[in-house]
């Protein structure tokens, strides 16, 4: 039995998750009822679906370490619309390997799901949300959740932006996972057969095991190639030994501790701020601290 509108608005207050099968989206192909789920008048609905560039503001940021990032933020009005899928996608129970984009889960408790073991392989999905087309949005809506074609083009015409998901999306994250469900759960098999562990941390990819046999890597690059998803080869990591990075976090068998790198990062914002004399700069510097300063609570929680 799928959820109404309103067991669905319950069911987010109470953090309650379902099946697939009784998501309020679930074989939903009358576009009033969606118009209706999503808060929209049916014509702003169908408008929405329609958007182009211009419903978008686009830039480019470049972080630390000089690597530039194409950012795609939809306008306020969109970005509801899309805030409100994703909504009801996280009514969906996730599987156990996905970390993130799922409440309650971290890079911290997904690295942590590792300790202990006395290999780790990490690889890292390159250009993911640009590489997460429309056909495979549409897919999802269409062949998993069984919507009418026309009431799935228009969930992914409201998701993506020329072709792909956009970077900015509060949707992209969750569907960027259920767009390659597929591809994620034959991973998960394989890694299961394979006596492994497996987490899955936005495009982070992490196996780890008393062995992670060099075929078992093979097998998972050749599953993502299959749905046109490309791995950074420069970010494959192989740990061994009992000691591995995994998501920022070093794991060990008797906890988790962050890396030297982080502890050098936190050393020299201090010493930037104790010597910065514009205010504006040492505020920005501050919150820069604090922020990493939360993180290492966090790891030493854990």
């Amino acid at each position: 039995m799928r959820l109404t509108a309103t067991g669905a608005i319950k069911v987010l207050k109470e953090r309650r998750t379902y099946p697939l099968n009784q998501s309020p989206l679930y074989k939903l192909s009358n576009h009033k009822r969606l118009a209706s789920l999503l808060k929209l008048e049916l014509s702003t609905l169908r408008r929405l679906a329609r958007s182009d560039g211009s419903a978008y503001r686009v830039w480019t940021e470049v972080n630390e370490k000089g690597k530039a990032r194409l950012i795609e933020n939809p306008y306020p009005r969109l970005k509801r619309a899309q805030a409100r899928v994703a909504a009801l996608l996280r009514l969906i129970t996730p599987p156990d390997f996905l970390t993130c984009p799922v409440k309650g889960r971290s890079y911290v408790s997904n690295a942590r799901y590792h300790r202990g073991a006395r290999e780790i392989v990490t690889l890292d999905v390159s250009a993911y949300f640009p590489s997460t087309t429309w056909n495979r949005v549409f897919w999802f809506f269409n062949k998993q959740l069984l919507m009418s074609s026309d009431a799935a083009w228009t969930l992914a015409s409201l998701a993506t932006l020329n072709g792909h998901l956009p970077t900015g999306s509060p949707l992209s994250p969750l569907l960027a996972y259920y767009a390659h469900q597929d591809m994620w759960l034959r991973i998960q098999m394989l890694a299961r057969d394979a006596g492994c562990k497996l987490t899955v941390y936005m495009d982070d990819i992490t196996v780890s095991g008393d062995v992670v046999p060099g075929a078992l890597v093979w097998a998972i690059k050749q599953e993502v190639r299959r749905v046109g998803l490309k791995l950074s080869d420069h970010k494959e990591r192989r740990f061994s030994g009992g000691v591995g990075v995994v998501t920022g976090v070093v794991v060990t068998d008797s906890g988790t501790r962050l890396t030297k790198g982080a502890h050098l990062k936190l050393k020299r914002l201090r010493e930037a701020i104790a010597a910065e004399s514009d205010q504006a700069v040492r505020k920005q510097l501050e919150r820069r601290r604090r922020g990493l300063e939360a993180q290492f609570r966090q790891v030493l929680r854990a």
